[in-house]
């Protein structure tokens, strides 16, 4: 699922530059915020491509992804009492790198929490967590061609293009 850190027309701009979270916890999910993440999911597919998705669908999606251990893990921002955004981690093996290549996915930062840190404190703390695994050899994510502040964002936190293009076959 593409990224949605922030929508591709949202122009980038110092006069939108907000505060940042003064409390912000990132925790791992638990089942109790499924259904947030179901309507964060929902809202990224809506904003960055255009696609109604199946809720029931990704609603089992959520919950099985929850109770997957190390496969998959999502990560919540909580702030105000109310989830703000969230990022999920799988996991990909590299026998080239002879460790695990950890992937990003399913970011998402509510509109009222865009540009104040969110996302930015959902990604080191994932990153703390990938780096006190020995075998983790680096991050990857994937973004919407079109979305280039997604993009622009990504870059300054060191991502870079590794010229490879996604193709996939969905059953």
């Amino acid at each position: 699922m593409p990224e949605n850190v922030p929508s591709s027309n949202t122009p980038l701009s110092r006069s939108t530059v907000k505060p940042e979270v003064a409390q912000l916890v990132i925790r791992h999910a638990t089942l109790a915020d499924a259904a947030k993440i179901v309507d964060f999911n929902c809202a990224i597919s809506r904003e960055t491509e255009g696609k109604e998705l199946d809720r029931e669908v990704v609603a089992r999606g959520v919950a099985r992804g929850i109770r997957q251990g190390d496969e998959v893990t999502y990560f919540v921002a909580e702030a105000d009492q109310d989830l703000a955004g969230c990022l999920m981690l799988t996991r990909e093996w590299s026998d080239w790198r002879d460790g695990w290549l950890v992937w990003i996915q399913s970011v998402y930062v509510t509109q009222e929490f865009r540009g104040r840190g969110v996302f930015r404190r959902l990604l080191e703390t994932a990153t703390e967590r990938v780096q006190q695994d020995p075998d983790v050899v680096g991050l990857r994510l994937y973004v919407e061609v079109e979305n280039e502040r997604a993009q622009q964002v990504y870059r300054k936190t060191g991502f870079q293009d590794p010229n490879y293009k996604v193709l996939e076959k969905l059953f």
